[in-house]
């Protein structure tokens, strides 16, 4: 009787042993590739990313007086933007969805102040101009958010130590 009651032990011990191991090993496998692909991803956005974080350097934080774009530049921005979005090198299919959905505001507005405008080189608003100016500065935001640029890092031993500034001369 004691030999069975050893034998069904060690029996259910081998059976739970390996059920736990298969759940956790399957975790990890998944946990694993879905990370092998965010890096992927991330690797084919970089350079589209890239691309598009310098388009919007036409809408800067801060556009000089002089400096505000007349209707020609706003049509000159917008087609950048859609060739980058559908040219050959398809960057918009990169785009995550935040990504996307800040992409089509800017763009929108960009629609929105080229109707506003009758005369060719008529200035945007002061309104109309800081409206782009916003949008720009969020798609940008979020471009460095998807690609991680813009956290922390995760461990403490990557993050640089604090350093005292030299002493002023007296």
């Amino acid at each position: 009787m004691a030999v069975w009651a050893s034998f069904i032990s060690a029996a259910i011990g081998l059976l739970a042993g390996g059920i736990a191991t298969y759940f956790t090993a399957r975790a990890q496998l998944r946990a694993e590739a879905e990370h092998a692909y965010d890096r992927s991803l991330r690797d084919l956005r970089l350079p589209h990313y890239q691309r598009l974080f310098h388009l919007t350097r036409v809408m800067p934080r801060e556009w000089l007086p002089s400096t505000v774009p007349c209707k020609v530049e706003v049509i000159s921005i917008r087609e950048s933007l859609r060739d980058w979005y559908f040219g050959e090198e398809s960057g918009g299919m990169f785009l995550s969805q935040a990504a996307r959905d800040w992409y089509f505001r800017l763009y929108n507005e960009l629609e929105s102040a080229i109707a506003d405008l009758d005369d060719d080189a008529e200035p945007l608003s002061r309104e109309g101009a800081a409206e782009l100016r916003q949008l720009g500065s969020a798609l940008r935001h979020q471009l460095a958010a998807d690609l991680g640029a813009a956290e922390r890092p995760r461990t403490k031993w990557i993050m640089p130590a604090k350093t005292q500034p030299p002493p002023m001369p007296e």
